[in-house]
């Protein structure tokens, strides 16, 4: 597994959901970081902008395991690297289905609504999933033409 790639995957993924959702208005900054910090530290998170950083942190911790497990699968079944749109989909759904059930636990929230629902989804499969499967299928580029350089034939 690459593991660089998978981490840029990760923190990839995590601005552009990140971008989507506060420009939308749906999870504004900086209340989106002081949500995800109260997962684990509660209602305080709202105090104070101290848990502004640890809800970042979490975030992106968050997302780059997301990612890593993804290309973890991806190497071990190549048809994901194959079918990034496909697979990215799928696991975009997959991620959001998890977040939904830690949010939920974690918040004792309500059922989510169809907007929601809907809005995760884009965020998650199209924000999430589709930049982070695509970026571990990409391929490599050779170090020569990365460099510049042109192999001699």
């Amino acid at each position: 597994m690459n593991l660089k790639r998978a981490v840029t995957a990760g923190l990839i993924g995590g601005v552009v959901v990140d971008l989507f959702l506060i420009l939308i208005r749906v999870a504004p900054f900086p209340g989106i970081y002081q949500f995800i910090a109260s997962t684990v530290v509660g209602p305080v998170a709202f105090s104070s902008s101290a848990y502004i950083a640890l809800g970042v942190v979490m975030h992106f911790v968050i997302s780059i395991i997301f990612a890593l497990a993804y290309a973890f699968i991806a190497q071990r079944s190549p048809v994901l690297l194959e079918h990034p749109i496909r697979w990215g989909a799928i696991f975009g759904v997959a991620v959001m289905l998890v977040m939904q059930v830690v949010t939920g636990v974690a918040h004792a929230s309500q059922p989510p609504t169809v907007q929601g629902i809907v809005i995760g989804l884009i965020a998650h499969v199209v924000f999430f999933g589709l930049p982070v499967a695509w970026y571990i299928a990409r391929p490599d580029k050779p170090q020569t033409a990365a460099a510049g350089l042109v192999p001699h034939s």
